[in-house]
C-alpha cells in the first residue's frame, strides 16, 4: 500500500477524532444531560487514545526506517512553541472574559495554581494533551535505545504487556491524575508523605511520572506493530480483513468496558482505532478535503474550545434554561457548526508559515 492511500483513512479518523473532542467539551457547564447524550461521549472518549496510538506508531515506525537519530529537540518543540503560545492566549482570553463580566473571585482563581498553568494545561483544560504527548516523546528514546540494542519482537512484546499491566496497577490503585486539582499518586503520598503534593517539585514528578506510565503502553505497543519482523504481516492482515477491523472498533469501543478493565479498554480504544483508520485507508482513494482535515486537526483541537464558550454563551443569553434542559439535536448542531468554523480558520491560518510554526507547530 502506498504512503498516500494509507495516509487516507488515518486523516479520516483524525477528523472523527476531532469532532468527538468536540462533542466531548460541547456540554460544558450544563447542569444535566440526556441519557443517550451520555451514551454518545462515552463513544467519543476513543479520540485522546487515537491520537497517542498514532502519534507514537508513526513516530517509532520512521525511527525503524530511518538511520538518523530520533529527532527529540525538534518534535517537543512543536508541541511546546504552541503550547506556550495557546496558554497565554486563554488565558489572556479567560482574563478579559472575567473583567468584562465583573468577576473579580473567578479572575483571581484563574491564576491560584502557577504550576497547571505552566507544565498542566491549567489555561484551558483540553491543553493538558500537549504536556501529556511531549511526556510519551520522551519515552521514544526508551525505543530508541531498545532498537539500537536489537531487542527482539518477543521481547518488545513481553514489555509492551508489563507496561500495561504496570499502568492498569496504578489506575485500581485509585493513584491516577485526578483533575482539576492536578495531582497524582494522592493515596500512596497520603501513606508515605502526606504534604508531598503541596510541594511544587514533587507533585510536578509525579504528574510526569503518571503521564509517563500512562503513555508507555502506547510507546511499547507502537514499538511491536511497527517492528520490521511484523510490521509488514500486520499491514497486510489489516487489509485483508479491513471491513472486520472497522468492526471490531465499533464494537470494542461501545462495549468493551462491559468485560476490559480500564487500563486495557484505554488502550484498546487507541489501537482499534487505528487499526481501523489503517483499514479504511484500503477503502478509500485520495481525497483531497479529508487529507486537508487531518492535517488540520491539531489546529482545530487546539482553537475549538474557543467557539464552545462562544456558543454556550449565545444560547444562554437566547435561552436561559438552556445548562438545565439541553438538547442533544442542538449539541450536535452545534458542534457540527463548531468543527467547520475551526476547521476553516486553522487551514487559513496555516496559509502562513511563522503563524502556523507558532500556533501549530508546522
Amino acid at each position: 500500500m502506498k504512503e498516500q492511500q494509507r495516509l487516507v483513512g488515518i486523516d479520516l479518523f483524525r477528523g472523527f477524532a476531532i469532532y468527538a473532542v468536540i462533542l466531548l467539551h460541547i456540554d460544558e457547564g450544563v447542569q444535566n444531560v440526556p441519557a443517550a447524550w451520555s451514551k454518545i461521549t462515552d463513544f467519543s472518549l476513543f479520540a485522546v487514545p487515537f491520537f497517542l496510538a498514532t502519534a507514537f506508531y508513526f513516530a517509532i515506525n520512521k525511527l525503524y526506517q530511518s538511520k538518523e537519530p530520533y529527532p527529540l529537540r525538534q518534535r517537543l518543540l512543536r508541541l511546546l512553541i504552541p503550547y506556550g503560545f495557546w496558554s497565554i492566549f486563554y488565558l489572556v482570553y479567560k482574563s478579559a472574559k472575567y473583567v468584562a463580566g465583573g468577576d473579580s473571585a473567578k479572575l483571581a482563581e484563574i491564576f491560584q495554581d502557577p504550576l497547571s498553568i505552566i507544565f498542566f494545561g491549567g489555561a484551558a483544560f483540553h491543553l493538558y494533551f500537549l504536556p501529556l504527548l511531549a511526556t510519551g516523546t520522551l519515552l521514544i528514546r526508551v525505543v530508541e535505545n531498545l532498537i539500537t540494542r536489537k531487542v527482539s519482537l518477543r521481547g518488545l512484546g513481553i514489555l509492551a504487556l508489563v507496561s500495561v499491566l504496570l499502568y492498569e496497577a496504578v489506575l485500581l490503585s485509585g493513584d491516577g491524575l485526578k483533575t482539576p486539582e492536578n495531582i497524582a499518586f494522592e493515596s500512596l503520598l497520603t501513606a508515605v508523605f502526606p504534604t508531598g503534593n503541596s510541594i511544587p517539585l514533587v507533585r510536578l514528578i509525579l504528574v510526569v511520572l503518571f503521564w509517563a506510565l500512562k503513555c508507555l503502553p502506547y510507546v511499547m505497543l507502537a514499538a511491536v506493530l511497527t517492528h520490521p519482523t511484523f510490521n509488514q504481516r500486520f499491514l497486510k492482515l489489516v487489509g485483508r480483513y479491513a471491513l472486520l477491523g472497522i468492526i471490531v472498533f465499533v464494537i470494542l469501543n461501545g462495549f468493551g468496558s462491559f468485560v476490559l478493565p480500564p487500563a486495557i479498554y484505554e488502550v484498546a480504544r487507541g489501537y482499534t482505532a487505528l487499526i481501523a483508520a489503517i483499514a479504511f485507508s484500503f477503502l478509500l482513494k485520495e481525497n483531497a478535503l479529508i487529507r486537508n482535515l487531518g492535517l488540520c486537526s491539531f489546529g482545530i483541537y487546539l482553537i475549538h474550545l474557543l467557539f464552545v464558550e462562544v456558543f454556550q454563551s449565545v444560547f444562554v443569553r437566547l435561552n436561559p434554561n438552556y445548562v438545565n434542559d439541553p438538547s442533544i439535536v442542538v449539541f450536535l448542531l452545534a458542534s457540527m457548526v463548531i468543527l467547520v468554523l475551526s476547521w476553516g480558520i486553522t487551514a487559513l491560518l496555516m496559509k502562513r508559515k511563522m503563524l502556523s510554526r507558532l500556533l501549530f507547530g508546522f
